[in-house]
């Protein structure tokens, strides 16, 4: 998994040179896996970088790119992909209005090696500004997070640039929008969905009992994140609309960007969330299953 924080801030700096390492610093004081904060919460821009990340509302808009099919990158489907057909390629949406970009997901992809610039434009067809370059080793899922000194970028256009790529790549998924920061982290107990795998198999055995080998008939990436203490507000204005787009929607996920970069995927789940009320005042707890792209 790849994740590119290079132009992300967590908090609203007291110097806008400070880097985001040096944000959580100041802005955060730990104790084993509990999260003091010790700015004042107007202070905060964005919710700590331990919190999970959600992309699940995207951009839409009209397709254009280099190569064959760029529109299939846009539709949910990973076995359905936009061909390069060259080393460079181009993608390319533009929005009817004004929309908040803050975040980027690739998925279902063959860009290892590649050189992968994410960019956005403030105005149609105006000039595109570089908000993170990416060299992925794999062909895992890509997560690039960034945004305007803590706030997202109001564009008409993102694009998607990739050079040193092998002619025959393609890619399956291509997202950009401004993601759900949960309101609470989740640390005990947690799988990392980009170390965790479930794989079903058909094994084969000659009639005399002789190995014959192990056929995978699929496989992904799993994980549960079960989140507690969330304000009964918050929960009905940030994580409802998402509950309700449920299951039919596919969505972006960054489970720890700080303490667990690798844990990228593009996922969807089987169920509906069901909240429960947790009888300490307002605070509602729940607990999503998720199954995620295994490249």
């Amino acid at each position: 998994m790849t994740l590119s924080l290079e132009n992300y801030t967590a908090f609203r700096p007291n110097q806008p040179s400070q880097s985001i390492a040096t944000q959580l610093n100041v802005a955060l004081a730990t104790e084993g896996d509990v999260e003091i904060v010790t700015e004042p919460i107007s202070e905060l821009v964005n919710e700590p970088l331990t919190h999970a990340r959600i992309l699940w509302e995207p951009i839409t808009g009209t397709v254009t790119a280099t190569g064959t099919d760029g529109a299939l990158a846009g539709n949910d489907y990973t076995f359905q992909r936009w061909a390069l057909g060259a080393t460079t390629g181009t993608w390319t949406i533009q929005t009817a209005a004004d929309a908040d970009v803050d975040t980027v997901f690739i998925a279902a992809h063959s860009l290892a090696g590649a050189t992968i610039l994410i960019q956005t434009a403030a105005t149609a067809g105006g000039a595109f500004t570089t908000r993170a370059t990416i060299t992925p080793t794999d062909n895992s899922t890509i997560a690039a997070m960034f945004n305007n000194a803590g706030s997202a970028y109001v564009v008409r256009e993102v694009r998607v640039s990739i050079s040193g790529a092998p002619e025959t790549a393609t890619v399956g998924i291509i997202r950009a929008g401004k993601a759900l920061q949960m309101q609470q982290a989740v640390f005990g107990g947690i799988q990392p969905i980009g170390l965790t795998r479930a794989v079903e198999t058909r094994h084969s055995m000659s009639e005399t009992g002789q190995w014959l080998g192990r056929t995978i008939q699929r496989q992904a990436r799993r994980t549960s994140m079960p989140w507690a203490h969330l304000t009964a507000a918050w929960y009905r204005a940030n994580f409802e609309p998402f509950s309700l787009a449920l299951p039919q929607t596919p969505f972006g996920l960054v489970q720890n960007p700080a303490k667990m970069p690798e844990s990228v995927a593009w996922c969807w789940t089987d169920q509906t969330p069901q909240p429960e009320n947790m009888g300490i005042k307002d605070l509602m707890s729940v607990t999503l299953d998720i199954t995620g792209f295994l490249e």
